[in-house]
């Protein structure tokens, strides 16, 4: 598999407590676009989910910004995450929990 068709990151407390997967804005295109459905595989079970975002100004009122993310529960801080995309498969993903 090549690296392009791997998104991985370590959980952190944040993204575990509320129950997403940080989407790095810079890793946006390897994702269908913001708000469109897809399937993402987890242990051979289906789950349609969606990148979405939400306005942030975690750097200061002055450089209001964008967090986007996939909603996922039962992560654990400190757990990789990889997620594929199958480029044969039109918003076919598969996430795999290390």
């Amino acid at each position: 598999m090549k690296a392009e068709n791997i998104y991985s990151r370590k959980i952190t407390s944040t993204e575990a407590r509320k129950g997403f997967i940080m989407i790095l804005k810079n890793n946006l295109s390897f994702f269908p676009p913001l708000g469109s459905s897809f399937e993402l595989l987890n242990k051979g079970s289906p789950k349609t989910v969606a990148v979405e975002s939400y306005p942030c100004t975690c750097r200061g009122p002055e450089l209001p910004h964008e967090h986007y993310f996939i909603r996922w529960n039962g992560l654990i801080a400190g757990n990789k995450v990889e997620i594929v995309k199958y480029p044969e498969e039109d918003n076919l993903y598969n996430l795999k929990i290390i």
